[in-house]
């Protein structure tokens, strides 16, 4: 019986290790979404906890929060105090109040990976098979960045959202957003210092935006 414990104490630890990859992933998506962040959008956290899966209660916000900072051990041990899923590493026999021998099973939780990756796809609005995809690829492989790059730009660009008024979705252009104070403006632009000055004024008056012609 120690035997038949201590290999499932093995396989527990495995599946822990196993488990910081995906993980690892779904940090990047996070906090690639909070870099898309505007102004005025629901805190990320809130529409985490309020996105459920398959009709069950949402992870809550602490996940995300644990996510968008980016580190794996921080991030797995917030997953598993939410976590619904439970692994048998042992059992033993003991007497009841009856005096009747019942077996106890020892149970520990794993993180619901799984279930993230379903609530992290619909928040990204992302299919889950992609999300599963670059999970399997892990975070060291080139093109896991790349590819939540491309798909977090196709539908929450900043610089676009700020053009256009809100999240655009995969037929818009794609950008990235430049912000400079109107002295650093004036002094790229070489301006006189009558024209910086007219430049402040209109920067602090208005919300300014320059486009390609």
């Amino acid at each position: 019986m120690k035997g038949a414990t201590d290999q499932r104490l093995v396989d527990y630890e495995a599946a822990l290790e196993a488990a910081r990859g995906p993980v690892a992933v779904l940090q990047l998506l996070a906090q690639g979404r909070e870099r898309r962040s505007q102004p005025g959008d629901r805190p990320l956290e809130v529409a985490f906890a309020a996105t459920p899966v398959n009709d069950e209660d949402a992870l809550p916000a602490a996940v995300w929060v644990a996510l968008r900072h980016g580190n794996v051990e921080a991030s797995a041990a917030a997953l598993l105090g939410a976590s619904r899923t439970e692994f048998v590493v042992g059992e033993h026999e003991e007497l009841d109040a009856g005096y009747r021998l019942r077996t106890i099973e020892e149970r520990r939780v794993l993180p619901d990976v799984g279930v993230l990756q379903l609530q992290l796809a619909a928040l990204l609005d992302i299919p889950w098979d992609v999300v599963a995809m670059l999970c399997e690829w892990g975070p060291d492989d080139p093109r896991t960045q790349t590819e939540i790059d491309a798909l977090l730009d196709a539908r929450f660009d900043a610089r676009l959202d700020a053009r256009f008024g809100g999240p655009l979705g995969d037929t818009a252009p794609r950008g990235h957003r430049l912000e400079m104070s109107a002295d650093e403006l004036a002094a790229l632009l070489q301006l006189t210092p009558e024209q910086g000055r007219l430049l402040d004024t209109i920067v602090r008056q208005a919300d300014v935006t320059i486009t390609s012609t």
